[in-house]
């Protein structure tokens, strides 16, 4: 396909008409009065497209959505004294299934004083596309059943946002599952909006193609294009001859295809990325240098701070996979095959805050955690493994957690010292311990010993209600349990001989209350715990631990070059390791 540019000189009958909402060098022609958006002149692709002026955004597009052509419209020059105009092109829904440029100009497919901000290509009408993208000017309205405009956001959604973004920084968060029923009972509407989008989009499918071939140069100072959604398509690759040298692309999105590798320097050059969706994929593995910095780059892709890679067939992540990404602060991995994790796997994260490991087939997670680069992690989700204990001091490093969900596992025991760590930061903030859907019968009343600030939930167990779990419940003060499970259906049962007489379980205690109608056994059991507990030493226990982790711990730098350096307690080393990269330089004490 070749590109043709051409400059637009505006007809005089076109000058009379009023100057539009998003540029003086665009006219207004038309207003759509169910969008309220403005239909203006010139255009930079002639018809069947659309241009479009969203008046309250200020942002143009070219609409070319569902508009049956066959190739990549061309795109023509408008005079703007060298002011550039930035647009959005959706180019979805089309009868073409490549997107390639001209092998004698690979840079110049758009004009000079053109940059495009989001390129549409998606194959979907994805819901939380619609409304990222606000994009209610599109053709959409025409062939949506009721022809009328789609409230994809309304005051009453936003204020849910707002409520729930305030309650995200409460320290108290256990209103909020109840809070999301009546947020999900209020919405309905809205979910039949993504139901009839589902149904269209599958009717849209059917009269148009879907892409396989994406090879349009993405190269140049400034880049053509900032965020690229090719979702939704049928890649069966990364389109490495596009990513070449695109120094400015910043989103990227390409889940829902059939990807089946990620190559070597697969974003190499782009050192402005920051978002990278690969879900929904048949990743088997990730190339050790897919995130590395190409060879012949200035910079790569060390501003990435969102990667999902769930819904793949990961089956093991390769160590040092993501140590160039020393700005990511989301990881999604959930929805794989990952049989075994390693403290290797998170060299470099430094900044990491959210980790989503669920639904997998992970085991056993010894040591998996102890890297020195978690500090900020704060969110850590492991639900629906085949995990079946925890061991002693396994969230040692993990200074900054604040939730930990380990929610339908197998979990039979759990050491006393297995959390011993965590709670060394609630202070400044709260903890939740999710245990719901595991297999608990009983825990020693000393696992959750001077958690402070703490919310520890053990809902869907076969818990056995006697003393010791009385104790844990009502005289660690610190300890909020928020199951049902010991108010009845579950026999009260003894834990050795000592402790013959059943618990009687007081609902609904506040912290700061204290049991009441405890029986006697269980007033000397309490005595007991109390000296039990007071004599817990997990501090000692977890030392060899703590100096274990300094010892296997890496300096990643954004050169890839790593460093393995060693400190014990016993003589005080101080070692100093410095690295200077284009960028910045590395200091380890």
């Amino acid at each position: 396909m070749t590109f043709i540019l051409n400059i637009i000189h505006l007809p005089s009958s076109v000058h009379a008409l009023s100057i539009s909402a998003c540029s003086p060098y665009l006219y207004l022609t038309n207003t759509d009065i169910r969008t309220n958006n403005q239909y203006i002149q010139p255009c930079p692709v002639l018809s069947p497209c659309k241009c479009i002026c969203e008046i309250e955004s200020k942002r143009l597009w070219i609409d070319c959505f569902y508009r049956q052509l066959k190739s990549v419209p061309i795109f023509q020059t408008i005079e703007t004294n060298n002011t550039i105009l930035q647009w959005n092109v959706d180019l979805a829904f089309n009868l073409f299934d490549s997107v390639t440029f001209n092998e004698n100009n690979k840079t110049k497919w758009i004009p000079d004083n053109m940059h495009i901000r989001h390129m549409v290509l998606a194959g979907s009408l994805a819901y939380d596309l619609i409304v990222q993208l606000n994009l209610t000017h599109r053709h959409l309205i025409d062939i949506w059943p009721s022809q009328q405009h789609l409230p994809i956001i309304d005051d009453q959604f936003q204020l849910f946002d707002d409520y729930e973004n305030d309650q995200s920084e409460e320290e108290d968060k256990n209103d909020l599952e109840e809070f999301h029923k009546i947020k999900r009972s209020l919405i309905s509407p809205n979910s039949e909006h993504k139901r009839l989008l589902t149904e269209l989009t599958l009717k849209l499918r059917e009269a148009t193609k879907r892409i396989n071939l994406f090879k349009l140069a993405l190269s140049g100072e400034p880049s053509p294009i900032s965020n690229l959604y090719l979702d939704h398509n049928s890649l069966d690759a990364i389109p490495m001859q596009a990513l070449y040298n695109a120094t400015g692309l910043y989103e990227i999105y390409l889940s829902f295809n059939n990807i089946i590798q990620l190559p070597a320097y697969a974003f190499g050059f782009s050192h402005h990325l920051t978002r990278v969706d690969l879900s929904y994929n048949k990743l088997p593995s990730i190339n050790n240098l897919a995130f590395q910095r190409h060879p012949n780059a200035f910079a790569g892709p060390f501003l990435i701070d969102y990667l999902d890679l769930s819904h793949n067939h990961l089956t093991i992540l390769e160590e040092n996979a993501f140590s160039y990404l020393v700005n990511l602060r989301l990881l999604k991995l959930e929805h794989n095959q990952i049989r075994s994790i390693s403290a290797h796997i998170w060299t470099g994260l430094y900044r990491l805050k959210y980790l989503d490991l669920s639904h997998n087939y992970i085991e056993n997670f010894t040591q998996a955690f102890y890297s020195g680069y978690l500090h900020e992690l704060n969110q850590l989700k492991i639900t629906s493994n085949n995990l079946s204990e925890l061991g002693p001091c396994e969230f040692l490093p993990l200074k900054g957690l604040t939730k930990l969900n380990l929610n339908g596992n197998n979990i039979t025991t759990l050491d006393t010292c297995s959390f011993y760590g965590l709670h060394s930061t609630t202070s400044q903030s709260s903890l939740n311990v999710h245990l719901r859907s595991n297999q608990l019968e009983t825990i020693d009343p000393c696992t959750f010993n001077n958690f402070a600030r703490s919310t520890i939930h053990l809902e869907n167990n076969p818990l056995i209600c006697n003393c010791s779990f009385n104790y844990l419940l009502h005289n660690r003060q610190s300890l909020a349990y928020t199951g049902q499970e010991c108010g009845g259906g579950f026999t009260y049962q003894s834990q050795n001989q000592h402790l013959a007489l059943p618990a009687v379980r007081k609902a609904n205690l506040t912290a700061n209350k204290k049991p009441m109608n405890v029986s006697i056994l269980c007033q000397e059991a309490y005595a007991y715990y109390n000296d039990l507990c007071s004599k817990l030493d997990c501090s000692n226990q977890c030392a060899p631990n703590e100096r274990f982790i300094i010892q296997i711990t890496t300096i990643a730098t954004p050169s890839g070059t790593i460093f393995i350096y060693q400190k014990t307690f016993v003589s005080i080393v101080v070692l100093v390791l410095v690295h200077c990269s284009l960028f910045f330089c590395v200091y380890k004490l």
